[in-house]
């Protein structure tokens, strides 16, 4: 991550001076981006909201001090880690520990990012009807990394639609992974383990129906995921305020905002790093002069990314602490 940052600045920022970006923080309305700030916090809330609502309709007793837990350290191991690929294994292996049984966390994460993929290019394809204008302005290379972008997330939610509700697919996962263990001679009790992963499929697949027999549910997750990334949209418009301008409408930001949600989308770096950068100054471009237009970067991307980076790693740390502690007095 330092590093992709630090190269980011050489090559991006290279004729930018942090003296510049001072000289336009004074200049600035602060209470847009203190609302900015307040909207990322507001995003976490929603994915913890969508947390306690999955959980609870399968019958888990949780907190919602802990589905926040679950929703920073899901958001802290996906910026750190390549495509985003961390969050949900570490967010599975949290709630393991505080005794939820992985069928109802991989359903409930499933479920979740499913929606969430749904949402994101449901939006994308919105603000390309209504502001195509955007995209008719945009690089050739931002707009062939949006169609790799909504292509991935596109596959994406046709394979967590398979894992949710094929009876097929998660026994075939199930079984290549011990052959494989077999053959590569990982597994000491091979029959034992299929024998208990046999009663997780079971048990998972008992979930997916009652996920299935609860369209509500659907429902009030699909709602409170596109608040959710309203709000993450906002913020780009926010910064777009405290500026001082209004020339464009909030429309305008958002869907420069969206479309860059889909284009990072199909590159494996941590945070999309360097890349999400570069395609801000492609796309709000067209909405800054260019002498600003590398300062509302940086503070957009400290508000939407490096900021809940740090709060998400001080709510990961302590609870993991909570989580460990607990851990060792269970075993006492």
């Amino acid at each position: 991550m330092a590093s992709l940052m630090a190269v980011t600045v050489v090559i991006v920022l290279k004729e930018y001076s942090i003296g510049e970006l001072i000289k336009v923080v004074e200049s600035i309305h602060v209470f847009y981006l203190f609302t900015g700030i307040a909207l990322m916090f507001f995003y976490a809330g929603c994915q913890a909201m969508n947390f306690s609502m999955i959980m609870h309709r399968l019958g888990q007793a949780v907190s919602y001090k802990n589905c926040i837990d679950y929703a920073y350290i899901g958001n802290y191991f996906s910026a750190i880690t390549p495509g985003a690929c961390g969050g949900q294994p570490a967010q599975m292996y949290y709630m393991n520990k505080d005794k939820i049984h992985v069928d109802i966390s991989a359903i409930t994460i499933f479920l979740m990012v499913f929606e969430s993929q749904i949402v994101i290019v449901l939006m994308g394809g919105v603000f390309a009807v209504l502001r195509f204008s955007i995209l008719a302005k945009s690089a050739y290379w931002f707009i062939w990394l949006l169609f790799s972008g909504a292509s991935v997330m596109l596959f994406l939610t046709a394979v967590l639609s398979a894992l949710m509700f094929s009876r097929v697919m998660i026994p075939f996962l199930i079984d290549l992974v011990l052959q494989l263990g077999v053959k590569f001679h990982l597994f000491k009790k091979p029959k034992e383990i299929k024998e208990k992963l046999d009663i997780l499929i079971i048990s998972y697949r008992e979930k997916s129906r009652m996920i299935i027999k609860n369209p509500d549910l659907f429902l009030k997750v699909f709602v409170v995921s596109m608040f959710q990334w309203i709000a993450y949209c906002l913020v780009t418009y926010l910064v777009y305020l405290s500026f001082g301008y209004r020339k464009n409408d909030c429309l305008d930001l958002m869907a420069g905002q969206s479309f860059i949600n889909i284009a990072v989308a199909a590159v494996p770096l941590p945070g999309s790093v360097g890349i999400a950068e570069k395609a801000y100054l492609n796309v709000f471009g067209q909405f800054y002069p260019g002498e600003q237009l590398p300062s509302a970067m940086i503070l957009s991307r400290i508000i939407n990314f490096y900021f809940p980076l740090l709060i998400s790693y001080i709510v990961y740390a302590f609870a993991h602490h909570r989580i460990m502690k607990a851990q060792r007095r269970s075993s006492v």
